[in-house]
């Protein structure tokens, strides 16, 4: 442990972290707003929709294409959600290098863990079918702690300390979010600069920055 300065406990975003879950993102939003009558939306900016959950990325899609309306969007959620449950884990591949960089830190006997804005269900359901379930102590959604208690707020990542034990730990996210819940619990964050980032990963304020998971071991040893 002491190459890692100690840390006991890892946690990891999941979209744009872990995976790159847009195309499947993609095809499920277009499948929601195809039965509304409304244009798709490419893959790649997609990305840029990504991180407050899913009603958050609708509502920003169809404001991409027209007026946001209230009704529409509790109308296109359920189709929405059913169209990416029923197609999860088909299309979303992990990042290089995390399966390597994971193995490493259990090595170390660094405990981990998922907390992302996708729903608990779902996120359960995607690592499962990526065969990542097993590898984490805890997976904490934008809906484990109540309505309003994702990422940016703390609760998720001060949850997912205590299901670990407690220790020091650290937070690895690919946007604003993470790491500002990432500081409002206390945490040191580590921003990857291969995720689906709305700005330049250096105005993140992360503690540290990687542009490969080759890269995090390294990263958590230095951050003190």
């Amino acid at each position: 442990m002491t190459a890692l300065h100690d840390f006991e406990i890892v946690g990891f975003d999941l979209d744009g972290t872990i995976v790159d879950s847009s195309f499947e993102l993609a095809a499920s939003l277009n499948h929601a707003l195809e039965k509304s009558g409304r244009p798709p939306i490419a893959a790649e900016d997609v990305k840029q929709l990504v991180g407050m959950g899913a009603r958050h990325m609708l509502e920003m899609a169809l404001a991409k294409t027209g007026p946001v309306d209230r009704d529409e969007v509790r109308a296109l959620m359920p189709i929405l959600i059913a169209h990416y449950e029923a197609h999860i884990g088909t299309n979303c591949p992990i990042f290089p290098g995390f399966i390597e960089a994971i193995e490493a830190l259990s090595q170390h006997d660094v405990a981990l863990a998922v907390v992302t804005n996708k729903f608990e269900g779902l996120a359960v359901k995607l690592l499962d079918q990526l065969g990542l379930r097993n590898r984490f102590v805890t997976i904490i959604g934008g809906d484990t702690m109540g309505p309003g208690r994702g990422k940016p707020e703390p609760d998720g990542l001060q949850e997912m300390v205590r299901r670990c034990g407690g220790g020091r730990a650290a937070f690895v996210g690919d946007s604003i979010h993470d790491v500002h819940a990432a500081q409002a619990a206390g945490l040191p964050s580590i921003a990857v600069r291969f995720g689906f980032l709305h700005q330049p990963v250096e105005s993140l304020g992360a503690s540290a920055i990687i542009d490969h998971f080759d890269d995090l071991i390294p990263a958590l040893a230095q951050i003190r």
